[in-house]
């Protein structure tokens, strides 16, 4: 077997190699051959050995269920090589099964269990056993029955652990389908009776509390988002308000790093860090920044920094932010480079001059985009980020922060923000009564103790 492999693998990296002969008996079908086809064409076509061209994941699997393989074998074998090329290709897999599948596609599968992957079936007489409520056990077989399905389109994978909770959180709440997606309580719900199949099937207690991890952030933001918007703002500011963005924006990023460069979680994650990261530095209306093009109103300069200047949609008015705050042009870089080395940032730039920075192709989003990106985030609408940065401005400055706010957030005219004037004029007008006070007590004091003492 050894020797068999060692041919199959020839052309695979020394390391590569070696570590698939080690684990043959745990190789899964037809992972051996795929990878030897993989390297054959990455040789062949004198690609980068750390990140292989998309023409060499098409030669390599002639069907999709061989190209999911590749994707895994590499994860786990060859973990130092960046897949993001490989994203075209699951996009076109996706794209052909997609079209077929809108009309004869059977409805989900009513009969439980029917649909589960091997190692799952294996687990379920744990579920069984469990001393739950037999509402509960129904409850957790239905939502078991919902993950099953995600996996069963390649959405996600069938095993326990981070990963694959992201993943399954990402196909219930984003599906490509969009009559499919569900809300992030519900999501929380199918993945909470995952957990209890991996609790009663002996899952390793790492994984199953990395998958708690994404349960609770679903809960949060489900309970976040049936707040209203003063409480919603609120809740923000006392969470520490821009400073707690900016965690968030890390604890994203740190997950995006966690996951293949190919995967539609990182790039989720990396989508929602990138937009809370934009907004932090100046925030555009919703409407006004889904349309963006790289090169045109979002500009990269050869040093590094990154502007952006537009016209509004709502007021047609022209407004910029200046010389972006390099934290930020450096989560930009990581956006548009997509797992690729830093090294190719002026390459990846030029190529996706004129694309949309959202989608990094030609098409624009839907329009509520940086709203759904926002709130997957932080819990709030991206709207509620522009009340935030003028609410900081006037607790900073309140007699001058309604002219700084007009600037801030494009409006043309008086009339426009005359919401965001009353309430600083309010603020302003309350200092300076307590400053007033603060004078009349001291006057008010000093005789006082003068007739006291006389």
């Amino acid at each position: 077997m050894r020797t068999d492999l060692g041919v199959i693998l020839r052309d695979a990296p020394a390391a590569v190699r070696r570590a698939m002969i080690d684990d043959a008996p745990s190789l899964a079908p037809g992972a051996a051959h795929v990878m030897g086809r993989f390297w054959s064409a990455v040789r062949a076509r004198k690609d980068n050995l750390s990140m292989p061209a998309a023409d060499a994941y098409r030669d390599a699997a002639a069907s999709e269920s061989s190209f999911r393989c590749l994707l895994r074998a590499l994860s786990v074998y060859a973990p130092h090589v960046s897949t993001a090329p490989a994203k075209l290709v699951s996009d076109e897999w996706y794209a052909r099964r997609s079209k077929s599948a809108a009309t004869t596609a059977p409805p989900v599968e009513k009969t439980v269990a029917a649909a589960w992957p091997e190692a799952w079936l294996l687990m379920k007489p744990g579920l069984d056993a469990a001393r739950i409520k037999n509402s509960t056990r129904k409850r957790y077989l239905a939502s078991i029955d919902r993950c099953a399905t995600v996996v069963a389109e390649n959405l996600a994978s069938a095993q326990f652990g981070f990963i694959a909770a992201c993943d399954l959180s990402e196909a219930f709440v984003f599906h490509p389908d969009k009559d499919r997606r569900v809300k992030p309580v519900t999501a929380a719900n199918y993945i909470e009776g995952l957990i209890a199949l991996g609790t009663g099937g002996g899952v390793a207690e790492a994984s199953l509390t990395a998958m708690r991890v994404v349960l609770r952030e679903l809960r949060d933001e489900a309970t976040l988002g049936e707040k209203n918007k003063y409480e919603r703002l609120s809740s923000l500011m006392e969470r520490g308000g821009f400073a707690h963005v900016a965690q968030k924006i890390g604890v994203l990023r740190e997950r995006a790093h966690d996951l293949p460069a190919h995967s539609a979680a990182r790039r989720r994650c990396m989508q929602q860090a990138v937009v809370c990261a934009v907004i932090l530095d100046k925030p555009p209306r919703k409407g006004d920044a889904v349309v963006w093009r790289l090169g045109e109103q979002l500009v990269r300069e050869t040093d590094g920094t990154w502007r952006a200047e537009w016209e509004q949609e709502k007021t047609g008015g022209a407004t910029e932010s200046g010389a972006i705050q390099p934290e930020i042009c450096e989560i930009l870089d990581e956006w548009i480079l997509g797992g690729r080395p830093d090294r190719l940032i002026h390459h990846r730039y030029l190529e996706l001059h004129g694309k949309n920075w959202l989608t990094l192709e030609q098409d624009a989003p839907y329009r509520n985009l940086p709203t759904e990106l926002t709130k997957a985030a932080i819990g709030v609408p991206s709207q509620d980020l522009r009340t935030l940065a003028a609410d900081y401005m006037r607790r900073h400055d309140p007699t001058h922060a309604a002219d700084v706010i007009a600037t801030h957030l494009g409006h043309r005219t008086r009339e426009a923000g005359k919401s965001y004037r009353a309430v600083c004029l309010g603020t302003a007008a309350e200092a300076a009564w307590q400053d007033a006070r603060k004078i009349i007590d001291a006057r008010s004091a000093g005789p006082s103790k003068k007739r006291w003492r006389s």
